[in-house]
């Protein structure tokens, strides 16, 4: 299987599998907390999906691909392989998808400063709500983003 296609393949991942099976071993009496790890999951798909796809595309043993989990760094190897991370649509959605799964689990899913406002019902200082709400939104636009920055991948190599 070619670089290309291995490429490919890892675009055609559907991130919210293992949170989906999350929500769906739920009951109600769990619901908020069923959506609480369903967004630690797909934040956890996502990095680790990412983070293949990056080690394939640009060669990066596992040492140098660990870096691509903090966003400094993620930006400044897409960079040297001259690919504007910051300017694929969704990049900020990944960095918001971080900070929550960050505060969910080193703040108890008290809202940063970071996530302020970046849902109308979320209020620094605040305990995070409406994680059901928060799932649905950033489920969307973090596929697409993943999608994008595969596509972005795989032009460099076509």
């Amino acid at each position: 299987m070619s670089l290309q296609q291995q490429l490919i393949s890892l675009k055609q991942v559907e991130l919210a599998k293992s949170a989906n099976q999350v929500l769906q071993r739920s009951n109600k009496a769990q619901r908020q907390e069923s959506y609480k790890q369903a967004l630690l999951e797909l934040n956890q798909a996502f990095e680790d999906h990412l983070l293949q796809a990056v080690m394939l595309a640009f060669g990066l043993n596992a040492g140098q691909a660990k870096k691509v989990r903090y966003k400094k760094d993620r930006v400044r190897v897409f960079k040297q392989h001259d690919i504007d991370y910051t300017a694929i649509d969704g990049a900020e959605t990944a960095q918001i998808l971080s900070w929550i799964a960050q505060s969910i689990v080193y703040e108890d899913a008290i809202v940063t400063h970071d996530l302020d406002n970046i849902f109308p019902f979320w209020k620094e200082g605040f305990p995070m709500v409406q994680f059901d709400n928060a799932y649905t939104i950033l489920l969307e636009d973090i596929q697409i983003h993943y999608e994008m920055v595969l596509d972005a991948l795989i032009e460099l190599h076509a």
